[in-house]
Parts: structure tokens; sequence; C-alpha cells
């Protein structure tokens, strides 16, 4: 039976990890495995929590380290694992008992070199044979956050591997809080823009056709402004509702009326512009044109 290390990052959150952990604990699995939780500098009563709920627990391990973002704080997890396969999970997402073993399973082939129960391509509950994590180098810490997640699963794949999406059960225990006042939901969108300069990054270290795909790139520098509007109206997914909100979850204009739905095509408009000026942004910074 193939053995797994489970690495969990964490910050300021507090009240779901306990949770989180209990879930992956308790998990229906024939092979040895273990929970390694690396705690970014929290400063919420993470430290103290962890460190009294550790104990006892031979499966589960502990490391504390200064806030340094989530990938150096995944590289320090995988680095300390002691299995073949390492699986990231977030520190929100409550696993069914039979998760580890679906995911683990997911490795039918020795050329699959990456097992996803979230998505194309990757995020939380992403798996990754240990030897690959090593010859890639780990996430890119350049990332700091978003897209680093799939910056790793393109360079296995880069590597002559596949990713394989998997069903393996598990709850994303997470809501965003809506920003309360106009300067917090400014700040909020000048966050989300800025994150999207991540796109260009990707974009330089993978100018494949599944990159271009997957950001939806036209042209070889233009993101589809159709996409970028469906994100800010929730029409991304499939069966999604016209309404200006984040991907996140968080609803800002709700479809009620003909006023409301003007309003929510301008805020798409809006974002359209903006979010291409932020990848302007990045592609000055990160020396790529995308837009």
């Amino acid at each position: 039976m193939v053995n797994a290390s489970i690495v969990v990052a964490t910050y300021n959150n507090r009240k779901t990890l306990e949770k989180t952990l209990d879930s992956l604990l308790r998990q229906n699995f024939g092979g040895k495995y273990e929970v390694i939780v690396v705690n970014d500098g929290s400063r919420d009563g993470t430290k103290e929590f962890l460190d009294s709920y550790a104990k006892g627990k031979n499966t589960l391990r502990v490391f504390h380290q200064q806030n340094l973002g989530v990938c150096r704080a995944r590289n320090k997890g995988i680095q300390n694992a002691r299995f073949e396969i390492v699986i990231n999970m977030d520190h929100d997402c409550i696993a069914e008992k039979g998760w580890l073993r679906k995911m683990v399973e997911g490795f039918d082939s020795e050329k699959i070199g990456v097992v996803s129960a979230y998505d194309y391509y990757g995020g939380t509950s992403t798996a990754f044979r240990k030897d690959l994590l090593e010859k890639a180098g780990g996430y890119d810490e350049e990332y700091r956050y978003y897209r680093e997640d799939t910056d790793l699963s393109f360079k296995i794949m880069d590597l002559g591997y596949k990713f394989k999406l998997v069903k393996a059960g598990y709850l994303h225990d997470h809501k965003e809080a809506k920003p309360g006042g106009f300067i917090a939901l400014v700040r909020h969108v000048l966050k989300r823009l800025y994150y999207h300069q991540n796109d260009v990054l990707l974009y330089k270290k993978h100018p494949t056709k599944v990159c271009k795909e997957f950001l939806h790139i036209k042209y070889g520098f233009l993101v589809d402004p159709v996409q970028d509007f469906k994100v800010a109206t929730g029409l991304w997914q499939e069966g999604g509702k016209f309404e200006a909100g984040s991907p996140r979850g968080i609803t800002f204009i709700e479809n009620k009326g003909p006023f409301h739905t003007l309003a929510i095509f301008c805020a798409g408009i809006s974002y359209v512009i903006l979010v291409k000026l932020s990848r302007l942004m990045g592609s000055i910074r990160f020396g790529k044109l995308l837009v």
C-alpha cells in the first residue's frame, strides 16, 4: 500500500482548523499516513491550540514559522514529509473518511504525477508524488499566493507526467466575509486585482497550449475579455446567476430588476478594464505581455 503525507498550511483559522484536523486523523486508510501542519505565524491562538492538540497524536506533526506566506509553509511541510505521496489540503477543508484512500488510489499508473479532487489544475485536495515535487522544486515562492497550485501542477506535467481528477469527498468550510463599507470593498477589489498579476507570471513560466486554454488567452497576449466579464458577473460557472460578485462566493449586487441588471453590467465592464490594467502592470513587473 502506498503511504501518504498530508500537508496543511494554516494562518489565523483556529476554529475551522480543529474540524479539519479531526477529519484528517480519522481516515479509513490501509497504509501509513501522517498529517503535517505548518503554522504560518498565526496570531489567533493557533500556536497554543496546535501545541496542545498534538499531544498524544503520533500521526500529527506540527511546525511553526513566522508569517512567510502559504508557498513557504507548504514547502516546509513537503521538506519534512516522510512518505511517497504528498497531499496539499487547505486548513478549512473537512474530509470524508474515505477521502485519503480515494486520493491515493488515483495514482493507478506510473504516468500519473498529480491527482486532484478539486479542479484543473490543482488547489486544495491535490496530491503529488514526492520525488516529482523534489525535481520540480516545490511551490514557487515568488507567487506567494494565487496561481501557485497551477504552476506546480504545470511543472510536474512539464516533466512528462499526467494530471488526473478523482472524486474524493470533502467539505470546503469557507465563506469569505463581505467587506463592510466602501473603503473595505475597495481594498478587497484591489487585492483581488493584484492577485491577477500572477496570471502573467504563470504564462511567462508556462507559455504552453494548456496554460493558454486555462487562462483563456487569445492572440498570444489577451485574456478573453468575455471570460473576465463572466468572472465578475457570476457566469463563469455553469448555471451561475448574473450578479456582481467575487469567485470566492461574495455577492455585491443581486439581480432584482432592470436597474440592478444595468448596475451589474457596468460593474462587469469596469472589472474587465481594471483587471487588464492590473495584468499590464504585471507584464511590466515580470517582463511578459499579458492583458
